[in-house]
């Protein structure tokens, strides 16, 4: 940033303008300066658009970093004319070069806090969220510790009641029996329902035994029957061809009625 006189600044009149020519510009981000800053005074310049009297402002953008201006004074709602002259002339071409540099370097910084934010963020969040998860599986086994821990402080309850004598030994004796005796009926139940899903399974089993059985049975019977038959048609086929044989000689012989012999013949071969 380029240093001047406080005498020479501090007197708007003796302050020297420098005007580059450069026609509108637009303003640049600017920083505060005390010695040159407020409303100038003059009468001139006025900005463009709007010919009002220019506000003295300290650049701080770029490689105008640090040269002072006057600028438009219409900054929200309304068009900004921007720079309407330079006070300071253009920096040489080194310290432009310069300033550009660590522009460049102070933006890649930030985008790289930017980026080191980010990533802190996806980190929180996930910590944030395996937290949780851890925090819910806590809760429930707090939970059950706590139902278990009830139980047994009833318990212990119970049984320095019954060491200190305020409970009779009979009714303790008895709340335990019934205990007992309701978690035996509970198994007992469970047991004879599952003994009758048994018996049911080794009935169903048993009456599918049974009907193979006598499918079998059937299936034997027909195929002997089936057999029989077989003999007796062979027996007949036998007796048929000694008949025809005998019916034959007789024909040949001449002997008895021809017509009843040629009848029989006929109902052998039918």
């Amino acid at each position: 940033m380029p240093s001047w006189n406080d005498e020479e600044t501090s007197s708007e009149e003796e302050c020297e303008v420098v005007s580059m020519d450069m026609g509108l510009m637009e303003e640049p981000d600017t920083t505060v300066e005390p010695l040159f800053c407020g409303q100038l005074e003059l009468a001139h310049p006025k900005c463009i658009l709007h010919q009002l009297r220019p506000i003295k402002r300290l650049a701080f953008e770029g490689p105008v970093t640090g040269r002072r201006f006057y600028g438009c004074p219409v900054q929200e709602n309304g068009v900004n004319c921007g720079v309407v002259e330079w006070v300071d002339g253009p920096w040489p071409t080194v310290l432009q070069r310069c300033l550009c540099k660590l522009w460049e370097m102070f933006h890649e910084q930030n985008f790289g806090r930017v980026q080191d934010k980010e990533k802190f963020e996806k980190e929180l969040a996930r910590l944030k969220s395996e937290h949780e998860r851890e925090l819910a599986k806590l809760r429930t086994e707090n939970d059950k510790f706590c139902i278990e821990y009830t139980k047994l402080v009833d318990d212990v309850s119970k049984m320095f009641d019954w060491q200190d004598g305020r409970v009779d030994k009979k009714v303790y004796q008895k709340q335990v029996e019934e205990e007992e005796l309701e978690k035996k009926k509970k198994k007992e139940l469970e047991e004879k329902a599952m003994s009758e899903v048994q018996m049911e399974k080794l009935k169903l089993a048993k009456e599918q035994r049974c009907i193979l059985q006598s499918q079998a049975d059937i299936i034997k019977n027909t195929r002997k029957a089936m057999k029989a038959v077989e003999v007796d048609r062979d027996v007949l086929k036998k007796e048929k061809a000694k008949l025809e044989l005998v019916v034959a000689e007789l024909l040949k012989e001449g002997y008895g009625s021809k017509e009843k012999l040629e009848q029989i013949k006929a109902i052998l071969e039918s």
